[in-house]
């Protein structure tokens, strides 16, 4: 499964929760054309509809997201 951002994080740990490894690596096999086995992919091949829960994120992990773009901005004045 690729997970790259926060949300795919969650919906990642959701869907192995929920569903387990050995489902979700059915769920990969039978990935359509060129789709990649993103964690909302994978939800589609299982007819799964995500919690709206998982797409938003936390107040600490959006606080901290932030403090890193500043930082990161702030290096690139200097």
């Amino acid at each position: 499964m690729i997970v790259e951002n926060d949300r795919d994080k969650r919906t990642a740990a959701w869907l192995m929760e929920v569903y387990g490894a050995e489902v979700i690596a059915d769920a990969e096999k039978r990935l359509a054309g060129a789709r990649k086995a993103y964690p909302s992919n994978i939800a589609k091949v299982l007819g799964v509809n995500l919690p709206e829960s998982l797409k938003r994120t936390g107040k600490v992990a959006a606080r901290q997201k932030l403090a890193e773009l500043r930082r990161m901005l702030e290096d690139k004045d200097n």
